[in-house]
């Protein structure tokens, strides 16, 4: 008869080593973005470079026609964690969503005023029709507060909704509208085409553009899965800000979404050099959300849009 003893060790040394295998089971994870747009490049990199696999994260990456649909898929529980527009994130809040802001992807607002060749300044926008994604969003806001900044009030020019950044920049090169914000690395390829760059949205408004957002019920169920994502981003950040990978960070951008690798460099230099528009270490503070509320004329605690305690866990020391 054989051992039984021996066999028992057998079964037990076989669920041993099994039950690693489950605990390191990826965590499955759906996050979505609005655009082919660099706002997003940490999760690119994080992406590309295996750090969200480092972490045993599993990422299915989702690119949403816009920011109303981002919002939309977050709070029926088709998404995750979505790079959302902080403006349109705090309007969700605002109505009831049970969202969250948990850290910060730009600390700027990226986009930037292209106009037509025959628009030299500000001043020649007067009387002509500029294009926004749609008439009450983001960025048809931080459109209205550059150029409010820059001489130019709202009773001045007439605005028609395009929608998203490919839209808009189609409408701009073919000449349906005088002027447009853009978001990189389209603004290069319409300063390319002979299109005139005025000015950035940051210039007008100080307050960040786009932020990790999620339901605050998964977030309080499945905080370790959070954590994880947020240090797999961190460590895309930081591998973004180093200077030594700005070729390589070029190069994933340019895979991830296309465009040209002049561009991305330029697009690099722009955002990482003194204009600093990606978030380090995905920070954002609630004074950073205060500037959406009194844009809104809200007397709201900007810290109530936000939960930063998985972003401190995410970035402590192991």
């Amino acid at each position: 008869m054989k051992n039984p003893f021996a066999a028992l060790a057998f079964v037990l040394g076989a669920l041993a080593g099994a039950a690693p295998a489950r605990a390191q089971a990826p965590r499955e994870l759906a996050y979505v973005y609005s655009g082919p747009t660099s706002y997003y490049w940490d999760i690119f990199i994080a992406q590309e470079k295996g750090f969200l696999r480092d972490e045993g994260v599993k990422l299915d990456m989702i690119m949403a026609d816009n920011v109303a649909q981002q919002t939309q898929m977050l709070i029926t529980g088709a998404a995750q964690v979505i790079g959302a527009n902080a403006e349109v994130a705090i309007a969700a809040m605002e109505k009831g969503a049970p969202i969250t802001i948990v850290g910060a992807q730009t600390a700027k607002q990226g986009f930037v005023f292209m106009a037509r060749p025959e628009i030299k300044t500000y001043a020649d926008l007067k009387g002509k029709l500029l294009g926004a994604t749609q008439l009450q969003d983001a960025s048809a806001t931080m459109l209205m507060e550059l150029l409010k900044k820059n001489g130019v009030e709202r009773n001045s020019y007439d605005l028609v909704a395009l929608g998203g950044t490919p839209n808009r920049f189609a409408a701009l090169t073919n000449g349906a509208v005088a002027g447009t914000l853009l978001s990189p690395p389209l603004d290069y390829k319409a300063a390319s085409l002979g299109m005139r760059k005025l000015g950035y949205a940051f210039e007008a408004f100080d307050g960040p553009q786009v932020v990790y957002t999620v339901q605050k019920a998964w977030a309080q169920k499945n905080e370790e899965t959070l954590v994880r994502f947020l240090r797999s981003a961190a460590r895309g950040m930081a591998f973004l800000y180093d200077p030594a990978n700005r070729e390589e960070s070029a190069n994933i951008l340019v895979k991830t979404i296309g465009g040209t690798k002049e561009d991305a460099l330029k697009n690099y230099d722009d955002w990482m050099g003194p204009n600093k528009v990606m978030a380090e270490n995905l920070r954002l503070t609630a004074q950073g959300l205060k500037s959406f509320l009194d844009l809104r004329g809200s007397k709201e605690d900007p810290a109530k849009f936000l939960d930063l305690s998985y972003l401190e866990k995410a970035l402590a020391k192991k």
